[in-house]
């Protein structure tokens, strides 16, 4: 009887052992498990992608204020010896022999021109991520605006030596391209459009002909109507007109619109965008801007692909390569650009700001500590 009983026992305690281990197995197979840490993703900031534009634009700038001017004004209508002579009575130290062969200067400056296309496009990348995320519209739009009037005097004894109107610094180019951004933000959010916006889509092909036409004549058109009219052998006015025509080119882009199977909100709203965009890229071609209305299309072409960063940025560059062939070197700066993290990096806001109307205007001081001219 006793025996039975342990038997009992034995068995009732290997039961329960049992209950016990699957109990176990089962909370442990169904506790949560933590999550390994996320890798950060690899490459670089928005502020190293600034740190490379501004070392860029700062060769750039050497090249296009020093340089430049010592080959074009002094070199080459003066001498070897005339040059030779000036340098030494100001920097004797600084000479050297192949300062007094154009060819050598040329091909200097063009290296350093072709480094320093690598700065714009970056920069342009940089104030759509700006645009984005942004919490003051107004406050950066003023910041953009007081800087361009800071840096106007600076950029043109630098590179016009001579303080005028008739170009402006790339700070106006920007504050242009901030607010087509803005336009074309509003116009894609807006939910219904007021009277003035469907005037604006009933003539939009005549406006657009207007705009572009003024636009092309001042930009790409121009150069498209001079390259006929030398191969033709036409005159000035049959070239403007070859150039104006070009313009008509964005009228016939809204007539397709227009007529495509779009709905007549979508049709509203590339119109009116497309519009804005025009308008802005005329402004900043009847300013001079530095890179002028291509600038700001190689903005608003960024912000429009941003999903696709690389995509945007290539063709933003694409386009100042339609203003200037010598913007090629640019798809050289889709590399630093294609190692973007997405994250802000080093806190440098004012840093640029600062540091474009400075250091122009440290050029404009060299340049006269070794060739004695402030300007022309």
């Amino acid at each position: 009887m006793e025996e039975q009983i342990q038997q009992n026992e034995t068995q009732e305690a290997s039961v329960t052992e049992n209950v016990q281990e699957t109990a176990t197995e089962a909370v442990q197979e169904t506790a949560p498990v933590e999550a390994a840490p996320k890798k950060e993703k690899f490459g670089i900031t928005g502020s190293t992608l600034k740190i490379i534009a501004i070392i860029s634009m700062f060769i750039d700038h050497f090249g296009a204020s020093i340089v430049e001017f010592y080959l074009y004004h002094v070199l080459q209508p003066n001498g070897t010896d005339y040059s030779k002579a000036l340098i030494c009575s100001r920097a004797p130290w600084l000479w050297m022999d192949w300062m007094g062969d154009p060819e050598k200067v040329l091909s200097i400056d063009i290296t350093i021109r072709a480094i320093g296309r690598l700065a714009f496009p970056i920069f342009c990348f940089l104030l759509v991520e700006g645009f984005l995320h942004t919490h003051n519209m107004k406050k950066y739009l003023v910041r953009l605006g007081i800087f361009a009037l800071v840096s106007d005097i600076p950029f043109d004894l630098a590179f016009f030596g001579e303080i005028t109107l008739r170009h402006q610094n790339v700070f106006f180019t920007l504050f242009i391209a901030v607010l087509a951004l803005w336009a074309l933000d509003y116009v894609k959010k807006q939910e219904s459009f007021n009277g003035f916006h469907k005037f604006v889509d009933k003539i939009g092909i005549l406006i657009a002909g207007a705009f572009g036409a003024y636009a092309s004549i001042t930009s790409m058109g121009s150069i498209i109507g001079v390259v006929i009219g030398s191969i033709f052998e036409l005159d000035g006015f049959v070239q403007t007109v070859i150039s104006g025509a070009l313009g008509f080119v964005f009228g016939i882009v809204f007539w397709l619109i227009k007529t495509g199977k779009y709905d007549a909100e979508t049709k509203m709203r590339i119109n009116v965008g497309m519009l804005y965009v025009l308008g802005f890229f005329t402004l900043a071609e009847g300013l001079c801007t530095d890179y002028g209305g291509w600038g700001v299309l190689a903005v608003v072409i960024m912000w429009l692909v941003r999903p696709a960063w690389l995509n945007g940025f290539n063709a933003g560059v694409l386009a100042l390569t339609i203003m200037s062939f010598g913007e090629a070197t640019a798809f050289i700066s889709a590399l630093p650009v294609e190692l973007y993290n997405g994250k802000r990096g080093l806190k440098m806001k004012y840093f640029f700001y600062i540091f474009y109307p400075a250091h122009l205007a440290i050029y404009v001081l060299i340049r006269y500590c070794i060739l004695g001219v402030w300007g022309i």
